[in-house]
């Protein structure tokens, strides 16, 4: 059987999120978006799928710390990455995963998903199209996607904010103490009873419940993630890691408190020349690109963020009255049952007595953003003075081109993060967070393809927003909310298909269904009027329309305390070509478009003028006649 034609145009089209971009790091994410780009395009020029190149380019953004998708993603309560993606294709099935943790590339789980939604089950069970939590993690390992510890997947820029939110709670439920207003939680001795009660197979979820609050107190505690307790950075050898992943999650959890690996330990001077601090790691978008890593890096600064985490767990200690704290009075009465003692106590003797043991849950994986190394005592004057130097611009002939940007105008009303903390000016004289540059993209990133047969597909992925609870599940797994494709209709004489993905506020996204409402307008070339009906429009006022109707406008946006942040990259092919529209309320919009006749992707990083206001703007890509390739192909 011969495969179709290929007559068609390939394209992609990415973007890196919405939120607000620093003009530091811009060039950064724009980059992110151009190798996306590209990596997809060669994809499609071998004659790869849509939905094959939808997934390059998002294992692309996961891949770079700088973007809030996979690897330094924004950190859940319990400082966990817990990720969301989804993969939907041209006739709209879709594959997806919500809330899975340990998988470095979510969107390759979704894709997977996708594909075994396909398969015919036995006794005519139907196949899921969404898994979430520990099922997706199950289904992730079943299917050979590797499962990986906590801390692999916890950048140091992602610790340093997760640490800050967290002094920011802790400082807000004290207020709340105070006034009587917090609401009660369960104690711990409720909460073990409640565990202890567990009947199977649901006692397995408390040995993950386990691990995971283990990896918070690593989170908390002065010791680097990552790490063995050796001062000696190391990577895990071939053996361990194909022990590792030779059982299945279940059991390599169990074991990870018996089980030793083996390290290689490396010289001196590479082992300086990869040393850097979090705050590095937080203001500088290089630090996961190797070729861009200064070899020799100050730990000043990293001082001053561990100084974060000893405040923290001071104030912890205080609070002998916050019995509600699930977390410190689990791990006070852990240490007093029994006369046993807390796990990372056991870990500060075994620095102490300069043992390197360590445990599979901390296995260090090869990386471009290593942990930083143990800390000396605190030193302030050397940290302002480190802090005070200015983070140096990029030269013009390295930012790629074409990369088009607007002036930066700050929106008033920003995207829904917690306050930086009080004591940041102990860190930064300036204490502005404009001026320190820093990035604050809490959204999704997405992905449209078109391939040589005209099929589309489209992609998404995403951390989801900072100190979220824990299997929260974001518009980024949800199909109609994250991302949507209309398939062409048989008797469509123009062939007309779109595909629209949304980054934003996920929850009102998904109360307004976005991504399909916008495609499905887009789709009809109807707008809504201001008394709710229809109306014809051209497809820049339809896209300019949806935001401000159907979904600024919307009852549970307008009544809700959040802010109704969103951005939209939609793409509309017809017989004629392909038409990229794209429109946003944020600060920012990173994105990037390649056609197959395009010798560099185009980036573009889209800024509004402020108070809210929506930008928009798009391009168009013309299918051209090739009466040449249709001879040859007779």
């Amino acid at each position: 059987m011969k495969n179709p034609k290929s007559t068609e145009t390939p394209a992609i089209f990415v973007h890196a999120g919405a939120g607000f971009h620093s003009t530091a790091n811009e060039h950064v994410h724009l980059q992110a978006c151009s190798d996306a780009c590209q990596a997809a395009m060669q994809i499609l020029l071998g004659g790869g799928s849509a939905v094959d190149a939808v997934e390059m380019a998002i294992k692309i953004l996961e891949d770079r710390e700088i973007t809030n998708a996979g690897y330094g993603s924004n950190l859940s309560m319990d400082g966990v990455v817990e990720c969301d993606a989804l993969v939907v294709d041209h006739m709209g099935k879709s594959g997806g995963v919500g809330a899975i943790a340990q998988v470095k590339n979510p969107i390759s789980v979704a894709r997977k998903v996708l594909d075994h939604s396909d398969k015919q089950l036995t006794l005519r069970r139907v196949p899921p199209n969404l898994l979430v939590g520990q099922g997706a993690s199950d289904f992730a390992y079943d299917n050979g996607i590797p499962i990986l510890p906590h801390d692999v997947l916890v950048s140091p820029a992602a610790r340093e904010r997760w640490l800050r939110w967290r002094y920011d709670l802790k400082a807000v439920e004290r207020k709340q103490q105070k006034h009587g207003d917090r609401q009660k939680e369960l104690s711990s001795r409720e909460f073990h009873a409640m565990i202890n009660a567990i009947p199977e197979p649901l006692a397995q979820a408390s040995k993950i419940n386990s691990e995971r609050e283990k990896h918070t107190r690593r989170l908390e505690k002065k010791s680097p993630l990552s790490q063995s307790t050796s001062s000696t950075p190391s990577t895990p050898s071939k053996a361990s890691l194909s022990t590792r992943y030779s059982s299945s999650p279940r059991s390599a959890l169990s074991q990870d408190r018996a089980s030793d690996t083996s390290m290689v330990s490396d010289s001196d001077d590479e082992i300086q020349g990869r040393r850097g601090s979090i705050h590095e790691s937080s203001t500088n978008a290089f630090i996961n690109s190797s070729q861009n890593i200064p070899k020799l890096l100050t730990l000043s600064e990293t001082e001053a963020i561990d100084s974060i985490a000893t405040s923290i767990e001071h104030d912890s200690e205080q609070m002998d009255i916050d019995t509600d704290d699930r977390f410190w009075t689990m791990r006070r009465s852990k240490a007093a049952k029994d006369g046993s003692h807390d796990e990372t106590n056991d870990n500060s003797q075994d620095d102490e007595s300069g043992n390197s043991r360590s445990s599979s849950s901390t296995l260090q994986l090869p990386s471009l953003t290593p942990s930083p190394p143990p800390n000396t005592p605190d030193d302030y004057e050397t940290l302002l003075h480190a802090a005070s130097i200015p983070i140096p611009s990029t030269p013009l002939d390295c930012v790629p081109s074409p990369m088009h940007s607007t002036p930066l105008t700050r929106v008033k009303e920003g995207m829904p993060l917690p306050p930086t903390p009080e004591f940041s000016d102990l860190l930064f004289n300036d204490g502005s967070e404009k001026q320190r540059g820093e990035d604050r993209i809490t959204d999704t990133v997405g992905a449209i393809a078109v391939d040589r047969f005209g099929r589309m597909a489209c992609g998404a992925s995403s951390g989801g927003i900072g100190m979220k609870y824990r299997g929260r599940v974001g518009p980024a797994a949800l199909v109609g909310v994250g991302g949507a494709v209309v398939p062409v209709h048989p008797e469509d004489i123009n062939k007309t298909c779109v595909s629209a993905v949304t980054s934003g506020t996920g929850e009102h996204m998904g109360t307004t269904l976005a991504a399909s409402v916008c495609a499905e307008r887009l789709y009809t070339g109807m707008r809504k009027r201001q008394d709710g009906g229809l109306e014809e429009a051209h497809d820049d006022e339809i896209l300019n329309t949806f935001i401000q109707r159907d979904f600024m406008a919307h009852p549970s946006v307008k009544n809700s305390h959040s802010v109704g942040a969103i951005g939209v990259l939609s793409v509309k092919k017809t017989k004629d070509g392909m038409y990229l529209y794209f429109a946003h309320n944020t600060d920012s919009f990173a994105l990037a478009s390649m056609g197959a006749d395009d010798a560099v992707p185009q980036c573009t990083m889209s800024r509004s003028s402020g108070n809210g206001s929506i930008a928009q703007g798009g391009r168009s890509i013309k299918l051209p006649r090739r009466k040449k390739a249709q001879t040859r192909g007779e």
